[in-house]
């Protein structure tokens, strides 16, 4: 399968938290970092940490680059179905074959730029 197309997919099931879907995208020894909060998962783990965070989810891929056969990097866009929260993933995919063996997440939430820079008048919004 195209690897852009598996993740695109892997994404929607994300934020489905569809755990038995998921983990077929895993090897059974995967390992997934959370570096925002140092954390590493085991795929069952991980499965935990996505699947039973509570709410109801949407998602989207805003961005995939391809860096080799085994490693792409994709930018997600991830909201509660109230539209009250929302957040962007930055994830590094390491695959063998068609199956995920790493990936290495960085999460940020969305906001307001801090106070600070607001009252200097720099930058502009994006969108």
């Amino acid at each position: 399968m195209d690897k852009k197309q598996l993740v695109i997919e892997y994404w929607h099931q994300v934020a489905r938290q569809d755990a038995s879907t998921l983990r077929t995208y895993f090897a059974p020894d995967a390992i997934i970092n959370w570096h925002n909060t140092n954390e590493q998962f085991s795929v069952d783990e991980f499965l935990v940490a996505n699947c039973e965070y509570p709410g109801s989810w949407h998602g989207r891929v805003e961005r995939i680059e391809v860096v080799s056969d085994d490693v792409l990097v994709t930018v997600a866009f991830v909201w509660t179905a109230e539209e009250n929260f929302s957040c962007h993933a930055v994830s590094f995919f390491q695959f063998e074959g068609d199956t995920i063996v790493k990936i290495d997440e960085y999460w940020g939430d969305d906001g307001k730029p801090p106070e600070w820079r607001r009252n200097k008048g720099i930058g502009k919004a994006i969108r």
